[in-house]
């Protein structure tokens, strides 16, 4: 494992690692949501309306696209603020894994 010291983190790379992180870890969990409603054992809520049967499969994943996406405006800007303010005091070590080209 590798590490460097950095001074600054752009803003677009963490708002980079937020939404492939946060996509990534919401789409199984609303795939499982969209099936559970798929079977009638619960609902997706879609502009204030219930959406069950079939119809909840297709919408998850739009669902879990939003969340992600307003999660990491949200997360995203207060995370890039507080690196930033960071910076200002001390550099920051990152680990790192290399890509291995064969």
């Amino acid at each position: 494992m590798e590490q460097i010291e950095v001074k600054k983190v752009s803003a677009g790379t963490v708002f980079k690692l937020f939404v492939i992180g946060l996509t990534v870890g919401f789409l199984p969990v609303f795939l499982l949501f969209g099936v559970l409603g798929m079977l009638g054992l619960g609902t997706l809520t879609w502009n204030d309306q219930p959406v069950t049967g079939i119809k909840a499969i297709f919408v998850a994943p739009f669902i879990a696209v939003l969340m992600s996406l307003i999660f990491t405006a949200l997360l995203g800007s207060i995370c890039a603020l507080g690196l930033w303010v960071f910076s200002f005091f001390r550099p920051l070590k990152i680990e790192f894994v290399l890509n291995e080209k064969i």
